[in-house]
């Protein structure tokens, strides 16, 4: 826990929750537009590159130092999972059934990284934690399923494409609560006598997600078509602030929160973006919030709100 700012690591988590909500609506632009491939094979290396100048300026080299082979192989397999698998199947879930919906299935990714985390990590959360952690999970839902009905841009989905689409969100959000207990126990040392600090932790995620999504995906790729769609101005503009904000800024908030605070805990608060991706949304594709996505609002905060007072 940071020991000179109470509730740090919650409120970066909502800070990371918060930057992600605007960071999606960038995403889906750029990935329907360029295409989702396109997309993530440019957002993980030039992340990477954004965190290894911002490591070099910071820490005077480029590659983490004096870190275990273990831990680093542990929070190698967190980017793998949650940013290399995970977020390829958000963001392909992002174009085709839109942000909100994805982010439904998305409550979802605390439950895995609080059943990990208690198993791995020996974190035992008291009863108003889980309490809270259950109300957050709720409210979030209903704050997403209340425009369940569809309007705008993702209205009258074939159920096929809506199954899909759904069952992509679930993925990524077992990737992503899988890779927030892996990144912790990287962080925490294998004998837990080493910390590794955020920074190096999301440089080394980034890293290792990019190698194993290339290694996948570019032996397969038409780089003559590549080229043609990099022509699309808007998408590409969409794609750097989409990295700029995601892979490199929210990732990098999100695992200071994680170092800061349980697991969990932070896994939860970082599954609000539905809620603040209600006003973008709204903005960007005209999907005006319901009463009932109201109402799930004001339940995740005060979920939210005994998580602070466990």
């Amino acid at each position: 826990m940071n020991s000179t700012m109470p509730y740090y690591g919650e409120l970066m988590a909502l800070t990371a929750a918060l930057i992600f909500s605007w960071t999606s609506i960038f995403f889906t632009t750029a990935g329907r537009r360029l295409n989702v491939t396109t997309v993530n094979l440019l957002r993980l290396p030039g992340a990477t590159l954004c965190l290894a100048l911002t490591h070099f300026i910071l820490k005077g080299h480029i590659w983490p130092q004096g870190i275990s082979l273990s831990d680093t192989a542990w929070i190698g397999l967190s980017g793998i999972i949650g940013l290399a698998i995970g977020d390829s199947a958000l963001f392909k879930a992002f174009t085709t059934v839109g942000p909100r919906r994805s982010m439904t299935m998305m409550a979802l990714a605390p439950v895995f990284t609080v059943v990990l985390a208690w198993i791995m990590l020996g974190e035992r959360l008291g009863l108003w934690a889980l309490l809270g952690i259950v109300i957050v999970i709720s409210g979030v839902i209903i704050a997403t399923m209340g425009k369940d009905g569809g309007t705008g841009q993702f209205s009258g989905l074939d159920p096929r494409v809506l199954r899909t689409g759904l069952f992509l969100a679930i993925v990524a959000s077992a990737g992503q609560g899988l890779g927030s207990a892996f990144a912790k126990i990287g962080m925490n040392g294998a004998a837990e006598k080493t910390t590794l600090d955020p920074l190096g932790t999301t440089l080394i995620r980034l890293a290792f997600a990019t190698i194993a999504f290339w290694l996948v995906v570019v032996p397969r790729q038409n780089f003559t078509r590549l080229r043609q769609t990099l022509q699309d101005r808007r998408g590409v503009l969409a794609l750097t602030l989409a990295i700029l904000w995601g892979p490199f800024i929210s990732v990098w908030v999100s695992v200071i929160a994680i170092k800061n605070t349980e697991a969990g805990i932070a896994q939860v608060l970082l599954g609000t973006v539905p809620i603040f991706v209600v006003l973008p949304s709204w903005i960007v594709y005209k999907d005006r919030p319901t009463t009932l996505s109201l109402v799930g609002i004001a339940v995740a905060v005060a979920g939210g709100a005994l998580i602070f007072l466990r």
